[in-house]
């Protein structure tokens, strides 16, 4: 069992940990504003946001050492659509440019196909969703589960 703290040493955890909070989005911050990471991302970004035009929408986010970008493209007439192929094309050929990984991954519920592109310097995730009246696409219902769910009360004595 640990020792009580008093309140004094519980507020003073907190502030130690909202300090350490503070001082590493400083350096997230400063790393997104560096002159080299800056001229990477909009090298990177440039034609894809000529390629995506008003079909997509793109985020750069903070989450690790490297920037976390991320596209959501929504109503989708289906996943040959135009900007998606040539968005998917664009980044296939950068991330091939730098030996690093595709993945992908399909949400069958929400009609929604995820491509993740993993680099030594960026990562990137495109989440497309193809309409719910869409002629090409649709989701289809190819079986069903059951799972078990162990159930619990509470016993004392």
């Amino acid at each position: 069992m640990s020792t009580i703290k008093s309140p004094v040493e519980i507020l003073d955890a907190a502030v130690k940990s909202q300090t350490n909070n503070i001082e590493l989005a400083k350096i997230r911050r400063a790393a997104l504003k560096s002159g080299k990471t800056r001229t990477m991302l909009i090298n990177l970004l440039t034609p894809l946001t000529y390629i995506l035009g008003k079909v997509g929408s793109i985020s750069i986010y903070d989450y690790s050492t490297k920037p976390s970008i991320y596209v959501a493209m929504y109503d989708l007439d289906s996943f040959k659509q135009y900007e998606l192929v040539a968005a998917l094309e664009y980044l296939t050929a950068e991330t091939d440019k730098v030996n690093g990984s595709i993945t992908t991954e399909d949400w069958a519920a929400l009609v929604n196909r995820d491509f993740r592109f993993r680099t030594d310097k960026w990562d990137l995730s495109i989440h497309a969703y193809v309409k719910n009246d869409s002629p090409t696409c649709r989701k289809v219902v190819v079986g069903t589960e059951v799972v078990e769910q162990v159930k619990y009360q509470i016993v004392c004595d």
